[in-house]
């Protein structure tokens, strides 16, 4: 099931002696896979390809950690069909923490386009997922080991995989491959309920860039405006909602807001005493804009009502400080703006650079574009009778965000009817990044039993139900839009009352073998150095 992990259980149980070049070796072959399979940043910017580099080596880091771990529990005669699934699952749980993290690519994403199999996904999140198929492989490795090689692999070796050993780890993977199927058959004969707002999403193949000039944002500005009354023209039903991806209504002008205590930035050029009527001013040209695209859309298409728009598009807000937000701005037909949305997990050397800014005399190192500030938390739209929860960007790549919005949502009994993303995958080009964005966004579907719409420059542009079945999606690098009428799914999530928690204790688990080795690894060094002295 997903991924064959059997040569590096086979590594895991030969108890033979191990050295650090061994485990260098198994840490470049891992920083070659996930430098391939992120190549796609480095279309975004040069530097990138450092920053490419430096994430592969990182990310390089966790194949040899988990096996690691896993000789050590081998050691300690623990049995493989626990060690195995509960090192991967608090590793990947791990992953997902440090740095920032981010979920993709991780072993449940496999199974995206199986949705029978990820319905465990709502009990547990993906890492339900890749523990099931873990196990798998365990049992997979113990049939093929008892085969192989009857005997011990060492005379020094602990008994690692007997006739028991083998006949539990088949007998619990096929009670978890059993459940899992079992459970997506039941969640999939689950009715939903009636059809949500309907929805245009918006695609384009434009090429961005870090600094683009007033005339190439306008006309990626009215490019995005025709392809919506495309969109409305060719749908045969009516168009609630015009969703645009990331960035793409901004073109040079974002929404701006002044608090009541706005301190006059030092960037402004002019008299300090027209600083709030600027800021009326450039509210009142976005409202404008925003009426010139709803007129249009409604000119196009009389029949039908005016729409609102969900829109990627950046927010400054001036405060005591002046906050730049990577965000999302609802409009109401009225082409007032009804609400906004600050992107909350920011992306690491894409939206952010630790530490440098903050050094004398390298801030002028940082591109351009890198000071964005991270949002507070959930939002809802609400249009009609459809309570909508904004995304940007990588944040639907980033689980245990989403599951936490639904959450503190639930908790504040704010209704939450279906997930709306918007991101610019166009810096990606065609790689593969933009398929781990959408089986992560698949995944976050089914822990979050919300449909979930995504509008992308470039791709992924797709909508995908609460059961993380893809009901349609549009090529990368073309133009064109997808109408989609979600359903509402009442159904609550195990995963958003509990969160990680499961995971989370996996991943202490593995901080506690980890201990171990470290301690074990200091305690003989000390008596290397007394026998040396000695």
């Amino acid at each position: 099931m997903g991924v064959c992990l059997v040569p590096i259980l086979w590594i895991v149980v030969d108890q033979s002696a191990f050295t650090r070049r061994d485990y260098v070796v198994i840490w470049l072959a891992s920083s070659l896979y996930w430098l391939v399979s992120l190549q796609g940043i480095r279309h975004a910017h040069p530097a990138m390809y450092v920053c490419l580099l430096a994430l592969a080596g990182y990310l390089g880091i966790y194949l040899p950690l988990f096996v690691m771990l896993c000789r050590r529990c081998v050691r300690w005669n623990v049995p493989l069909l626990v060690s195995a699934p509960a090192m991967w699952v608090g590793l990947e749980c791990v992953r997902n923490y440090m740095l920032t993290g981010i979920s993709a690519l991780m072993l449940g994403h496999t199974l995206a386009d199986v949705p029978v199999m990820i319905q465990i996904a709502d009990l547990f999140g993906t890492y339900g997922v890749s523990f099931v198929i873990v196990s798998a492989n365990v049992a997979l490795f113990s049939l093929v080991f008892r085969i192989v090689s009857r005997q011990r692999i060492t005379s020094e070796s602990p008994k690692i995989e007997t006739a028991g050993r083998t006949i539990a780890a088949c007998v619990v993977a096929a009670m978890c491959i059993g459940a899992s199927f079992l459970y997506g058959q039941f969640r999939l004969s689950e009715p939903v309920t009636e059809p949500l707002a309907t929805f245009a999403l918006v695609q384009r193949d434009e090429q961005v860039e870090y600094q683009q000039d007033f005339e190439r944002e306008l006309s990626i500005f009215q490019n995005y405006t025709a392809q919506s009354v495309d969109a409305l023209e060719n749908s045969s039903d009516a168009v609630d909602v015009v969703v645009w991806p990331e960035s793409m209504f901004t073109g040079g002008l974002p929404w701006m807001i002044a608090d009541a205590d706005a301190v006059v930035p030092e960037q402004y050029e002019g008299p300090p005493d027209s600083f709030i009527a600027m800021v009326g001013q450039n509210q009142n040209y976005f409202r404008s804009r925003a009426d010139e695209v709803i007129r249009t859309l409604a000119q196009s298409t009389p029949e039908q009502q005016q729409p609102h728009l969900v829109v990627g598009c950046g927010v400054v807000r001036y405060g005591k400080l002046p906050q730049v937000y990577s965000g999302m701005v609802h409009v109401s037909p009225a082409a007032k703006v009804s609400g906004w949305y600050g992107k909350n997990h920011l992306v690491m050397f894409g939206e952010y650079v630790p530490l440098l800014p903050s050094i004398p005399g390298l801030r002028s190192l940082v591109p351009a574009g890198l000071g964005v500030t991270p949002g507070e938390g959930p939002t809802v739209f609400e249009v009609d009778d459809t309570a909508i929860v904004p995304s940007v960007c990588i944040e639907t790549a980033v689980e245990r965000l989403m599951v936490n919005h639904l959450s503190r949502l639930r908790k504040n009994d704010t209704r939450a009817d279906v997930i709306v993303t918007v991101t610019n995958d166009g810096w990606f080009d065609d790689s593969s990044i933009l398929a781990h964005h959408r089986r992560c966004a698949q995944l976050v579907a089914v822990g979050t039993r919300r449909p979930v719409l995504s509008s992308a420059n470039n791709g992924p542009t797709a909508s995908i139900d609460s059961c993380g079945r893809l009901a349609e999606s549009l090529p990368s690098g073309t133009n064109g839009a997808i109408i989609a009428t979600p359903r509402r799914d009442d159904r609550t999530s195990l995963y958003v009352r509990i969160g990680d928690l499961p995971a989370k204790l996996l991943g202490l688990a593995c901080l506690v073998v980890l201990t171990s080795i470290v301690v074990q690894a200091n305690a003989n060094r000390r008596a290397r150095r007394r026998s040396e002295s000695s």
